[in-house]
């Protein structure tokens, strides 16, 4: 089967979900206001993507969730890391918003994360038999978790300093 052959049989919503990350991903290399909530957005994605694709090829079973949980363990810690030496969040005066620095740490997570998933989901549909194989949904999962955890690591790290220094959180 040729890359044309793949590519062109992925799913349009799959092609929005990428433009959708790219777009996101492009944001964040840019110092941008947003609520605090909107942090919590691309690590919820992945999680549900991640959770999703859990239950559509693999049923859940156990090695897929054990997989899931011990990369995103992992992930979480290796994204605190990551995201430890970014620059912190600043309170937007007289506002409720906050400015996030710009990174390109994002972008780069999101086109390894959205990649890695894309080339797994691929192996599947060429291997059938791979929905059986307990190595393979067990790698299925650390590889979701792990790039999920990335995402919760920065951003829990990022929260975290932030909810430390902010007079609107002590305050409340």
């Amino acid at each position: 089967m040729t890359i044309f052959t793949i590519l062109s049989h992925t799913p349009l919503w799959v092609w929005i979900l990428f433009a959708f990350l790219i777009m996101r991903g492009y944001a964040a290399l840019s110092e941008r206001e947003m609520n605090i909530s909107q942090l919590f957005i691309l690590p919820l994605l992945f999680l549900i993507w991640g959770v999703w694709g859990l239950k559509e090829e693999f049923n859940f079973n156990v090695a897929s969730l054990v997989g899931m949980f011990s990369g995103l363990a992992l992930g979480i810690v290796a994204g605190w890391r990551l995201w430890k030496n970014q620059p912190r969040l600043k309170n937007k005066p007289h506002s409720d918003r906050i400015i996030r620095a710009g990174t390109p740490l994002t972008l780069v997570f999101i086109i390894m994360g959205f990649g890695s998933k894309y080339c797994l989901l691929v192996w599947l549909s060429l291997h059938p038999e791979a929905h059986y194989a307990v190595q393979f949904s067990a790698l299925f999962g650390v590889i979701t978790g792990l790039v999920d955890g990335l995402f919760w690591g920065g951003t829990l790290n990022l929260f975290s300093s932030w909810r430390k220094m902010s007079p609107h959180v002590r305050s409340a």
